[in-house]
């Protein structure tokens, strides 16, 4: 390929006149330009002659040679990779690959599956779309022979630099009049990293401008130099202009200029051939003010849609999880595998504060949310409002003009809100996209599905919470509020339960009856709080010291039982040693004069809970009168 410098002397800088900076002719809503043709391969003789081509599941390797050749694709791919919600870094450095080992190979397939789209009049979309990849092929050519960027940068800035025609000429396919906004205002919207950013608007600023002096170590230049080649091997911008453009060009051309787009010519007609297409294109529709596109058609793919029956199946099988998490998840990965959308958000709404949170995604990714806390915009939040009011999905969306939000935040330019527990204090929404396929949200058709989807988890969500109250309930029944062990009810339960276990088995049950020290003064030196302290420790050394298996209660006051099964009282006088040794040293640690008192009672085959215990307490009441701080086994047994 020619250096830079030859590549543009002589060359009429006449790109000026085929494109300019998208301006506000007028005001009208246009949410995302692209939407029409998400994909140039989605045109429907183009993808006839893929298929035929690619049989089978579409690989990663298959996928990139797609990806390659498709400027709409790469841009929604791109978002993707570079939604706030994930903390992508704008200044980054991006190239196609980069971006396709960002969102993951199954992102990737879900982009490049899109609608089939039966469109007339699609010769410029063709001819834009073959100069994109021509001065694509032509800037990694030059960047890897002059070093000013990186080749596959160069690549990915080369198939991207005709953005503003794109914006233009499919922004017109809406409603006749290009989109609001600048090219600016729609690299912002669309988050296109800023190093990306800042090389097309200044290629675009040097376009506009003329390369007279152009710097041949700008990376605009070395754009302004491959869509030049691209035009003179035959791949001009607009029909209008092409001819008289190539012709002047070839005035003032060498022999190496030729060579070069000879060459080029070749490489992107090669590129074209190994996904099993060529440069034949269709003859101009008769009739191009008639021509629109068709939205309305059916996927490429069999992929299952609007399967209400089949999501509430699927969340069903859900019911027993013992977390909202669990049922979060099989909620989003219901909507994308039963109900056709692409991304599935999982957000909460805090009303008093007015911000959103973001707990959960579904997205065919594994990417983590590295930022989960935004601000609504005003339309957001009043839609929000409006789904909790009715009790029905609303529409949300988001253009060039709105800053911020939810939807900024994804990198979406609409979706489908449906409200979770409306009733909750902090409600929280099912956020439903198609952003990665480009397909429509059909508010109408697709209520009844999207709000069976949220109604089943509701349900499963009220019925987490009250099994949740219920077990709670059940645990401050039997639980002793202070020191969180079991209380006397339940622990009498227990040892009548072991003792009957034991009578079947033969194994040894032994009691414990352990009782503070002093307990009385400590709490007229110290104080009652200071006493609730010392409770609090002593319950905390019994459940390190002891075994899961045990049962540790407060008996009442400042006494407490344990019963410990499969042991017998050799055993038990060992850990009865190392109890109060432990609770001594815990008492020092938190300066208070923390001691215990410990009673050993091990069954007898005839032994009753009251029996057992009886003879335990004696053994505690023994190691008081001998002292205190000490443990004694029950006289009868020694």
């Amino acid at each position: 390929m020619a250096p830079l410098g030859s590549c543009l002397s002589g060359l009429p800088c006449e790109a000026e006149q085929l494109r300019g900076p998208i301006v506000n002719a007028r005001e009208h809503t246009v949410t995302n330009p692209l939407a029409g043709l998400p994909s140039v391969l989605a045109i429907r003789d183009l993808r006839r002659r893929i298929r035929r081509c690619f049989t089978g599941l579409l690989d990663p390797a298959r996928a990139m040679q797609l990806l390659h050749l498709d400027p709409p694709t790469v841009l929604r791919t791109m978002r993707a990779a570079t939604s706030p919600v994930y903390g992508a870094d704008p200044a980054a450095v991006w190239t196609i690959e980069s971006i396709a080992r960002t969102v993951g190979p199954s992102v990737l397939r879900r982009a490049l599956d899109v609608q089939v789209v039966d469109v007339t009049g699609t010769t410029p979309v063709r001819r834009l779309w073959l100069h994109s990849v021509a001065t694509a092929h032509a800037a990694r050519t030059l960047a890897a022979g002059t070093g000013v960027l990186h080749p596959d940068e160069a690549y990915l800035a080369g198939l991207l630099h005709a953005l503003p025609t794109w914006l233009e000429l499919l922004g017109r396919r809406h409603d006749g009049a290009p989109p609001p906004g600048t090219l600016a205002d729609w690299l912002q919207h669309w988050k296109v990293p800023d190093r990306l950013s800042s090389l097309l608007l200044e290629s675009l600023e040097l376009r506009l401008r003329g390369a007279e002096h152009p710097r041949p170590d700008s990376p605009a230049t070395l754009l302004l130099a491959a869509e030049l080649l691209a035009d003179l091997s035959d791949f001009p911008l607009a029909e209008a202009h092409g001819q008289e453009l190539l012709g002047k060009m070839l005035e003032g051309v060498d022999r190496e200029q030729l060579l070069a787009a000879q060459k080029l010519r070749r490489e992107v007609e090669g590129s074209l051939r190994e996904i099993g297409l060529d440069l034949a294109l269709p003859e101009p529709d008769p009739d191009l003010e008639r021509s629109e596109f068709q939205d309305e058609l059916d996927c490429l793919t069999s992929r299952s849609r609007d399967e209400t029956g089949e999501v509430v199946l699927s969340l069903l099988g859900c019911s027993r999880s013992a977390s909202y998490r669990g049922i979060v998840t099989a909620s989003t990965a219901a909507a994308l595998r039963h109900l056709g959308f692409d991304r599935a958000t999982y957000v909460k709404w805090v009303r008093d504060s007015n911000r959103v949170i973001v707990r959960a995604k579904a997205d065919l990714s594994g990417r983590r949310i590295a930022v989960s806390d935004v601000t609504p915009t005003r339309h957001e939040t009043s839609a929000f409002a409006r789904s909790v009011q009715d009790d029905r999905p609303t529409r949300i969306h988001s253009s060039w003009q709105h800053q911020g939000g939810l939807l900024q935040l994804i990198g979406a330019d609409e979706a489908l809100v449906v409200a979770v527990n409306r009733d909750f204090q902090v409600p929280a929404f099912v956020v439903l996209d198609r952003m990665l396929s480009a397909r429509s949200l059909q508010l109408l058709r697709e209520s009844e599905p999207v709000t069976t989807l949220a109604m089943t988890t509701s349900l499963l969500n009220e019925n987490l919470l009250l099994k949740l109250r219920r077990q709670r309930a059940q645990k401050f029944a039997s639980t002793d509020p202070l020191t969180r062990l079991y209380n006397r009810r339940l622990g009498i339960a227990k040892l009548d339960q072991e003792i009957a276990r034991a009578a079947r088995t033969g194994q040894p049950v032994t009691v414990l009856m352990l009782d503070l020290d002093d307990f009385k003064k400590l709490n007229d030196q110290f104080g009652h709080l200071q006493g609730d302290h010392a409770l609090r420790a002593t319950a905390e050394v019994l459940r390190r010291t002891l075994r899961k298996a045990d049962t540790i209660c407060r008996y009442g006051g400042e006494e407490f039982m344990v019963v410990l099964p499969d042991t017998a009282a050799e055993d038990a006088s060992i850990l009865a040693a190392r109890l109060y040794t432990a609770v001594e040293t815990r008492g020092k640690e938190i300066e208070l004069p923390t001691t215990v008192s410990i009673g050993l009672a091990a069954r007898r085959p005839d032994d009753s809970v009251e029996s057992i215990l009886q003879r335990a307490d004696r053994a505690l009441y023994a190691s008081k009168a001998l002292g205190r701080n000490r443990f004694s086994v029950d006289a009868e047994l020694e």
